[in-house]
């Protein structure tokens, strides 16, 4: 059905979007007032320390100023680092009044600064946003942005008062404050006239301000700016209505990348942020009784095959980098050898043109082409996927929000394949598992050794029986230990002769161990497991298999965040008609392999070549060419 756009989703008459603004270019930014700013206050806070030598009884608001000092060189740091000046030249800019040119969330935070007597409160502040987002709704640019103009609101208001105490000439670049403080609820320029009288203050004076002014910093450092935003923004409520009922159960990073991409179209289109949330919503709710989960759901149309739908309902009109961009990624492999032999043809043609400045007979060129050839492709090789893995942004694949608990429906064995050789390497095996379970003691996770014994010349050898009796006992001694629970599992294999190899071994050795445990689970028949350990009732109901080798760890949380990845429906195996290949969505995750940290600094050998070893292998997402350009495992 068409997309009726309501007035109330309209822009309003004070605002224009910066890419239509005829007045941004009138006021200068307001991150070019912060070098006056910090003048001041520093002459400021010189002034009160000189006074205090003189005469040690001090002001209310010089000991404030004093003390907290360090706050405002905080504050100013984070500013910078908060407003980059790409982002700030993206905020929407009011056309009128006196704060033309500026932010439209600068005046939004200017007013709360002011009403408050610079003394916010995070329940104030989320009802004036509530408030004002009845008559405008705020990009989600601006939701972001709103902390950083509240602390540049503050910031301005400590330079008045401290102007204003001193004696000193306040910076021309800061704009006067509207006098709230007497009772009335002036409003900002460009505000909306409804905001009601409710927001205004008593009188304050500027020994009052100054104290108010630390107090909020002190407050806006420690919010959660995170719930602040999704309980605010207007498209994460829409969002929310995902007719699969997914989204509000996903992660936070997840639901921030959709949030994303509803700012990206709308930015490309005629459509607000609003607009284009209630689109993929409404294209979700229409997908029909037929439609598989993942087309039910608002993701499909925000991160996958659904997005075309999408752009074409709103009239998407992206800039000509991303059509470009668009482009190349629609054919990875032309766009990756033709960029290599283009290159590799560019090195071979300079050397050669090299070596005829210098006078080289056709012998020496044919040798310097040949020569050059190699290095030429190497070289170009090496140019090429460096450029991928430096200009295609690594996509981490959506995920659900598993960290208070696996839920039921997703129950998951995490198994080590392994073989029973000796006592000792069998006494760490089952140290190794219990911290696997000590680091993720979910009720939906169980714990298991899949066993073979090592290569022998016959089937039995005289200490297998005594290896597996430990085995199976050291495997009930941690259930006991853990007897509300029962996590912990065994399941061996006894050994097959292998004509090829000529030797007695577990068939297939690891791949093999998997192959019958799978046959076990799905219950497929005989498996070559002749020995069991561990309540099996719960068998049937294992749905994720975690498979680890005996020296790889398993960092708290991980489990769950793995799990809660494969159970996003994004993310689920769709098959061929043949159901010979995956179409659509995974059945195996792999976390890239990285060197713990404990042992990529044992010697300078292993620090050279471990390369950046991070605390936890399964939450980074790094730059890998064949998975960034042609969106395939390797």
């Amino acid at each position: 059905m068409p997309l009726v756009r309501s007035s109330r989703m309209l822009e309003q008459d004070h605002l224009e979007r910066p890419a239509r603004s005829r007045h941004s270019g009138r006021r200068p930014s307001l991150l070019d007032h912060f070098q006056d700013y910090e003048k001041l206050l520093r002459n400021a806070y010189q002034h009160f320390a000189a006074a205090s030598r003189v005469q040690p009884a001090r002001s209310y608001a010089s000991d404030w100023l004093l003390d907290n000092y360090y706050m405002v060189e905080r504050t100013l740091r984070q500013i910078r680092e908060d407003m980059p000046p790409g982002f700030y030249r993206q905020l929407p800019k009011l056309a009128t009044g006196l704060l033309e040119g500026y932010p439209r969330i600068y005046a939004v935070a200017r007013k709360l600064v002011v009403t408050s007597g610079a003394h916010l409160d995070m329940g104030r502040v989320k009802r004036f946003v509530h408030l004002y987002q009845v008559i405008a709704s705020l990009t989600t640019g601006e939701l972001w942005a709103l902390p950083t103009m509240l602390r540049i609101g503050v910031l301005e208001r400590l330079v008045h008062a401290a102007a204003e105490l001193t004696g000193m000439d306040a910076p021309k670049s800061l704009s006067p404050v509207p006098r709230a403080e007497t009772g009335t609820a002036s409003l900002e320029p460009g505000l909306p006239r409804e905001i009601p009288s409710q927001f205004a203050s008593p009188a304050l004076t500027n020994e009052a301000i100054i104290p108010n002014c630390f107090l909020s910093l002190r407050l806006l450092s420690t919010t959660d700016w995170k719930a602040f935003f999704e309980q605010t923004s207007r498209v994460e409520q829409i969002l929310r209505d995902d007719p699969a009922q997914i989204y509000a159960g996903m992660d936070f990073d997840t639901r921030n990348s959709y949030r994303s991409v509803v700012e990206e179209l709308a930015h490309y289109s005629t459509f607000s942020e609003d607009e284009v949330a209630l689109a993929a919503v409404e294209l979700a709710r229409n997908a029909g009784s037929n439609a598989s989960e993942r087309q039910a759901h608002v993701g499909f149309y925000l991160r996958d095959a659904g997005r075309k739908t999408l752009e074409a309902s709103i009239r998407y009109q992206p800039g000509l980098s991303v059509r470009v961009r668009r482009a190349l990624l629609a054919v990875p492999t032309v766009t990756y050898m033709g960029s290599i032999a283009i290159l590799s043809v560019l090195f071979v043609f300079g050397l050669l043109t090299y070596a005829t400045l210098l006078g080289g007979s056709l012998a020496q060129l044919i040798i310097v082409g040949v020569l050059g050839l190699g290095l030429a492709l190497e070289a170009a090789i090496t140019l090429v996927n460096w450029n991928v893995t430096h200009r295609i942004k690594p996509q981490s694949l959506p995920r659900m929000d598993f960290s208070e608990g696996i839920p039921p429906g997703n129950r998951t064995m995490v198994v080590v394949p392994t073989l029973l050789e000796s006592a000792d390497e069998l006494n760490h095996l089952l140290q190794e598992l219990e911290l696997y379970y000590l680091s993720n003691p979910d009720p939906q996770l169980t714990y298991a050794l899949l066993t073979d014994f090592g290569d022998a010349p016959t089937q039995s050898m005289p200490e297998d029986e005594e290896l597996l009796a430990l085995a199976s006992a050291g495997t009930e001694d941690l259930n006991k230990k853990y007897a509300q629970v029962l996590p912990f599992y065994l399941f061996h294999r006894q050994r097959q002769w292998n004509p090829s190899e000529g030797v007695w071994m577990g068939w297939e050795r690891k791949r093999g161990k998997l192959a019958d445990f799978n046959r076990l689970l799905l219950n497929l028949g005989e498996t070559a497991y002749t020995t069991q350990v561990g309540d099996a009732s719960i068998l049937p109901d294992v749905k994720y298999v975690i498979t680890l080798d005996a020296d790889t760890s398993l960092p708290q949380g991980s489990a769950n965040r793995l799990i809660a990845t494969l159970a996003h429906p994004l993310n689920h195996a769709e098959f061929a008609a043949d159901g010979r290949s995956v179409v659509a969505g995974y059945t195996v995750l792999q976390p890239r392999v990285a060197i713990k940290p404990t042992s990529a600094n044992r010697s300078p050998f292993s620090q050279i070549f471990a390369g950046n070893a991070g605390f936890d292998l399964y939450s980074f997402a790094v730059s890998d060419v064949y998975q960034d350009l042609f969106g395939e495992g390797s």
